[in-house]
Formats: C-alpha cells, structure tokens, sequence
C-alpha cells in the first residue's frame, strides 16, 4: 500500500472639298421634271434668276449644256466642264476640261471632313494640299501613303503607321541596377524582357500589365535580416541553427492548442526516428524521460518519472496537493523530517 513512510538520512479621302464658284459657258439647260414635265425643253435666261424652290436641276442628254453661272451641288458625270477657276479660300486655278488641274487650300480657308483632290479628264485622283505656311487644323487627317511620303518641320499629335520613316526619336531605353550594373535595349529591335529568380521572384504579364511577385513557395539562399516581427502561421523548421538566442524568458510550445496534451525537448540522436526526450505527461500530469523517440509525434510514454522535492509548512505530508503525493515524491517538513511517497 502506497503511502508516506518517514526515513532517517544524512537537486479618312478624298473627296472634292466644296466647289463655291463655277463658270459654266456655251450651252442650254434641258430639265426632267416629276411626270416628265419641262422634258426635252429648253430654258433661256436673259439676265435674271431661276429659282426652282427646292427642286433639283437635272440636264440629261449627249449635248446638254448649262450657261452662265453656278454655286450649289450637281450630280452626275462632270464631263466637258471647262474654266472651271478658284473660289474663296482656293489658291488660283484654271480648269480646262481635259488637263490635269491642282486645287490647293490656302490662307485661312478651313478644310472639311473631305480631302481635296484633283481633275485628270476622267475621274478625281488624289492630291497634295499645301498651307503656304500657314497652320491647317480641324478634325480631319492627314494621310501619308506611299513610299515617298514625308512630313517636314516640327509635329504636334498622334500618328497611325510603323513609324520607320521617322527621325530625331530616342530608341534606346537604358536600365540601371542597384548593384551598378546596367543593359542598354534598342526599342526598334530588341526586346526587353523582365525576368525573375526562380522560387524567389516571378513575374506575369497581360494586356498593358507587368506584376512582380513572389512565388507561392520561397527560397532564400543568402542571408535574411526581419527588422520587424516575424510572423508563421504554418511550420517552422529551424535545421541548421548551431546557437539560438532567445530573449524571452519562457518559451511556450503548443501555443495553438486548446485542450490538455503532451509536449516537451526533443533531441534528435542517429536518426529521425530516434531522440531523447524530455516532456510532460498529461495523463500523469508528471515530467518525465524517454528514449528512442520519434519526434513528429504528439504524445510519448515516459520511461521514468522526474521526482520532485516538496517543502512544507508543518509536519505532516498527507496536506500537499494530491497530483504531487506520486511515487518518488520526497516532502520536508518544518522538522526537517524527510518523508518519501512509496
């Protein structure tokens, strides 16, 4: 029977741009009305207007021709227009039906949405526009095509095109290091390429956009200085760590537990599976020692108990606390009597 026993002993392109002013010679003007009224029939002006309200003047026929003078639109073939000379806003030209003949913008005239163009006889072509000088503006484009197209003096704006033909244009983007070194990328041919460290830096790129990131798992393979906390939500395996500077003066081990188990020092021997170990048995609610331990377990069964030396107040053992009246347990009473639980 386990009890206290006492014991005595001695740690866009091009089209026309308004024609305003027009001479039309040498002719007479046959109209087609709707139901075929004034068909075939000739009309004669001595002087005078003819105002048709908002009807069309239609000349139909291999010889019809209109006289004197004209400001509106037309439709059809302008074929045989001749002296066809500038309006306002057009630099001086003449038109004989059949030569080719340049109409160019000139001074404060504004263009329209339509590019100017030129006669050649058959068909309009395109043409150059010139400002003499001054600045041509709106909210039409101007469009170089062809192998020989150029654009001289200074430009303000946007272009569409390769741009090859371009000159005075910075193309080499040059990057610097913080380490001193440097690369130069030539912008018209080479491609620059941002590039991480594999398991330490990587990079993504999508439409306009280039991210730099770390991978989901990091490796370091020089030295890391934390100036601030540092904070681990899984494991923290510390392998090759010779001295290890704590400043606390507790350490916690199990500090994500909530409820009551096993823990302690483990100290790994010939192999993983094989450590001495110092901890805490629950159930016993007694530290104690265990050889050939296997680490990555959570409970152990002690091989022997640490036994604990109890002072007391009186005399008499049977008043300590119960978890300590185990074997192995020695109480000193104020009598310096020596009592051991066996």
């Amino acid at each position: 029977m386990a009890t206290w026993k006492k014991i005595i002993v001695s740690g866009s392109n091009a089209h026309l741009a308004q024609i305003t002013s027009s001479v039309l010679t040498d002719g007479y003007l046959v109209m087609a009305g709707v139901g075929g009224a004034l068909k075939d029939s000739d009309i004669t002006l001595s002087g005078g207007d003819l105002n048709l309200g908002a009807n069309s003047i239609i000349s139909t026929g291999a010889n019809s021709v209109l006289t004197g003078s004209f400001s509106g639109s037309f439709s059809g073939t302008v074929t045989g227009l001749e002296d066809l000379t500038q309006g306002a806003g057009i630099v001086p030209f003449t038109f004989d039906g059949s030569s080719v003949a340049t109409v160019a913008v000139s001074g404060a005239a504004a263009l329209n949405s339509d590019a100017v163009t030129k006669w050649n006889g058959n068909a309009f072509v395109n043409s150059s526009i010139t400002d003499n000088g001054t600045v041509i503006s709106g909210a039409s484009s101007i469009q170089l095509t062809g192998a020989s197209s150029s654009l001289t003096g200074s430009f303000t704006g946007s272009f569409a095109g390769d741009g090859s033909g371009l000159t005075g244009l910075v193309t080499d983007l040059n990057i610097s290091g913080s380490d001193g070194s440097g690369i130069t990328i030539d912008l018209k041919t080479q491609d620059l390429t941002i590039g991480g460290t594999a398991n330490e830096i990587e990079t993504t790129a999508a439409g306009t956009t280039i991210t730099i990131g770390l991978p989901d798992s990091v490796t370091i393979t020089q030295d890391l200085t934390v100036n601030r906390n540092l904070t681990v939500f899984g494991t923290a395996s510390f392998q090759h760590t010779e001295d290890l500077d704590i400043a606390d003066r507790f350490i916690r081990l199990a500090s994500g537990s909530n409820a009551a188990g096993d823990g302690g020092i483990a100290i790994q021997q010939s192999n993983a599976l094989d450590a001495e170990v110092f901890g805490f048995d629950s159930g016993a609610t007694r530290w104690g020692v265990s050889s050939s331990f296997d680490a990555s377990q959570n409970a152990f069964v002690p091989d022997a108990y640490m036994a604990l030396t109890l002072e007391g107040a009186g005399t008499d053992p049977t008043v300590v606390a119960a978890r300590y009246q185990v074997k192995g347990n020695i109480f000193i009473g104020s009598d310096e009597g020596i009592w051991i639980y066996s």
